[in-house]
């Protein structure tokens, strides 16, 4: 009830919402993550960043601004406006629904790798749970969405999509979903948009930040982040556990 509240409050003055994965708060993963990104977006102190040889403090915070102000988080449905019929809580009320047809699992080891000239880490095989929760998500959020703007669409004018892309950006409001949904944890911007490094440095150092965190790593909740007003950093305001029964297979 409290957090009903809580966000009842908020809601009015929140450009958009997102669900996304991200780890609860206190384990390592969230503590790397946050001190890779130099924010933490339940609002801990973060550790200064580790950069690498041969990239300075400010190069860094260039790669990682745009991760940065996202928050470490994996994509599950990307931030949208809500429609002028839905409120905060029935946002929050659709999400305990939605949470409790899913048990939580184990998510395929992850590894630094390239994703369409930036770095992420991502699943080494297929997940299945994985694939049906990004769907449910998708589909079980739309009708809480209001239509995108006219402008909206523009944003992804440089990501090259194909022509089939662009029907679930109509669709759905984001181009990557279902088929096309690869889940990955951002580490860094399009590298190749700044000064030149060593291919292999930024992928060294991701493999040398989180290679030695426990995995697997379980996907036990949903979390839910707030763009308070364009442009700003992203928050999490609230995260979901996973109650559903049943097995899911790896």
């Amino acid at each position: 009830m409290a957090e009903s509240l809580a966000l009842r409050a908020l809601a009015p003055a929140v450009h958009r919402w997102a669900l996304y994965f991200a780890p609860a708060a206190d384990s390592p993963w969230a503590r790397a993550g946050a001190r890779w990104l130099g924010r933490d977006a339940d609002g801990a102190a973060v550790e200064p960043p580790r950069h690498f040889v041969g990239c300075s403090p400010e190069e860094w915070s260039r790669l990682t601004a745009a991760p940065r102000r996202c928050g470490w988080h994996a994509t599950l449905r990307a931030p949208m406006r809500l429609s002028s019929s839905c409120a905060a809580a029935g946002l929050l009320e659709a999400l305990r629904t939605l949470a409790a047809g899913f048990p939580a699992f184990e998510l395929p080891a992850l590894h630094a790798q390239w994703l369409d000239g930036f770095i992420a880490l991502q699943p080494q095989h297929s997940c299945p749970p994985l694939q049906a929760l990004e769907r449910a998500c998708v589909s079980a959020l739309q009708p809480l969405a209001a239509p995108l703007l006219p402008a909206e669409p523009a944003r992804y004018d440089s990501h090259g999509l194909s022509a089939r892309q662009h029907a679930p950006l109509r669709a759905w409001g984001y181009p990557y979903v279902f088929e096309d949904f690869r889940f990955h944890m951002t580490l860094a911007g399009r590298i190749d948009t700044l000064s030149p490094l060593q291919p292999a440095a930024p992928l060294e150092h991701g493999a040398a930040c989180f290679g030695g965190l426990p995995q697997p790593l379980r996907f036990d909740a949903l979390s839910l982040f707030v763009e308070p007003a364009v442009g700003a950093p992203l928050r999490r305001v609230a995260r979901v556990p996973l109650t559903g029964m049943g097995h899911c297979a790896r």
